[in-house]
């Protein structure tokens, strides 16, 4: 699924966007507690994947967000659409 259309290495830590304007631009907004991005899936009896999840990551600010701070775009944006289009191709072609 990292690599449907884009190749990602990683699934990218997203903060929400009013965090990311009220801290300087960190990312983890519990600090040790969610430092740590999780993409997990759960399968049917096929193992075809049913539902994808991501923790400690915003990856929809990625999208919703991008006209409201040009540096927010650029940072974040080019990674969230990338797993959300890989996402989607997965799901339309498994």
């Amino acid at each position: 699924m990292m690599h449907s259309v884009y190749s990602l290495s990683h699934v990218p830590q997203i903060s929400n966007f009013q965090f990311w304007r009220r801290s300087g631009g960190r990312t983890s907004e519990r600090g040790a507690d969610s430092d740590v991005v999780h993409f997990r899936v759960i399968r049917d009896a096929k193992r075809q994947v049913m539902v994808v999840m991501t923790h400690n990551t915003d990856i929809a600010d990625s999208w919703e967000r991008e006209g409201e701070d040009p540096d927010y775009f650029r940072q974040f944006s080019p990674d969230g659409y990338a797993l959300g289009v890989n996402v989607l191709v997965h799901a339309m072609t498994h």
